[in-house]
């Protein structure tokens, strides 16, 4: 009995090593053996593909199948680094390249150049530009909104506010809540009738309240007496009632 499973046991293996030969010389008679002209016209045809992708009569169709032979897989990646999408290309060669890009946010707290752009604001603030210039500075160093857009005095306004940073005067002083003939700064405004200095802005656009500039980019003074802040706080107060009653 011993033997009889001995003699089989030799024979699944002489039967193996058999099947693994003739395997061996089946792969080698169908190996790809690449010529040096066929290497030189794979080359040549790779510098081609711009000119072949672009062309008028390439069909997406064809544009779908290009990358099919080109590229093996593609994984994105949103979450390596803060308003970055990542690509990994694994290629038909073997071959692997990543490549990072800016997406686009809905805010600058997903932004992945918010640090860079806060920093330079705060630059350009303690200088004592104004939201303009630092606008024109920011776009000549190449910067941009978290949208895509061109920074413009309305944007810095904006992200002015939400660092908490102070308007300023040509002069490169602070501004004050209220000037010494009785007019108010836009933050000065806000404050003193409790809204934020968005709403402000609005109401100057509008005409609910009254303000002037000296120039474009100078900063606004704005006119209210004692009685039209309690008119608008009792205005506000009233339209914030009403929206907690809807809701």
């Amino acid at each position: 009995m011993a033997r009889t499973l001995e003699n089989a046991w030799e024979e699944k293996l002489l039967a193996l090593e058999k099947a693994k030969q003739e395997y061996a010389a089946w792969a080698k008679q169908q190996r790809l053996e690449l010529t040096t002209e066929d290497r030189a016209g794979i080359l040549t045809l790779g510098t081609e593909l711009p000119r072949i992708w672009n062309a008028a009569s390439t069909t997406a169709a064809e544009r779908k199948q290009i990358l099919r032979y080109i590229i093996k897989e593609v994984i994105g990646d949103q979450k390596r680094a803060v308003g970055k999408v990542c690509l990994k290309i694994v290629w038909q060669t073997g071959a692997v390249s990543e490549h990072c890009y800016d997406r686009q946010v809905r805010s600058y707290d997903e932004y992945g150049l918010s640090k860079r752009i806060y920093q330079r604001i705060r630059e350009l603030h303690s200088q004592g530009k104004l939201d303009g210039e630092i606008a024109a500075e920011l776009t000549a160093e190449g910067l941009y909104g978290a949208k895509g857009c061109v920074f413009t005095h309305g944007t810095i306004w904006l992200l002015r506010q939400k660092m908490g940073l102070p308007a300023v005067i040509p002069t490169g002083t602070p501004l004050p809540a209220q000037w010494e003939d009785g007019a108010y700064s836009i933050q000065g405004a806000a404050e003193a009738i409790g809204v934020y200095p968005g709403t402000i802005h609005k109401w100057l656009k509008t005409g609910r309240i009254q303000g002037k500039q000296i120039r474009k980019a100078t900063p606004w003074k704005v006119f209210l007496s004692a009685m039209e802040i309690m008119q608008l706080r009792d205005y506000v107060q009233r339209v914030r009632r009403s929206k907690k009653e809807v809701s």
